[in-house]
């Protein structure tokens, strides 16, 4: 039977301490990891700056920009361009 209960005799036996993940470690290969490690948080500090300021420009320059006078523009060009083809030049 598969789901017979089990005599308390057959408990898993403790498992060892769990060690840290750089224990094992030599100290080149601690300092090898300590300086990839700092120079992925510098990249990752320096993407993060760059992305706030092209999301600045961006709020600023959509701030800035005067959507309807682009389209008082265009309706001008295309009113221009139609009085000159009426008027034959």
């Amino acid at each position: 039977m598969c789901s017979s209960p089990k005599s308390s005799g057959s408990r898993r036996p403790r498992s060892a301490p769990s060690k840290s993940f750089a224990e094992g470690f030599t100290a080149e290969q601690r300092a090898r990891f300590t300086d990839v490690a700092n120079r992925a948080e510098q990249r990752r500090e320096k993407r993060l700056a760059t992305d706030k300021r092209w999301k600045q420009a961006q709020d600023n320059s959509a701030n800035k920009a005067p959507i309807v006078k682009a389209k008082q523009q265009v309706k001008a060009g295309l009113f221009s361009r139609l009085a000159r083809m009426l008027s034959g030049q």
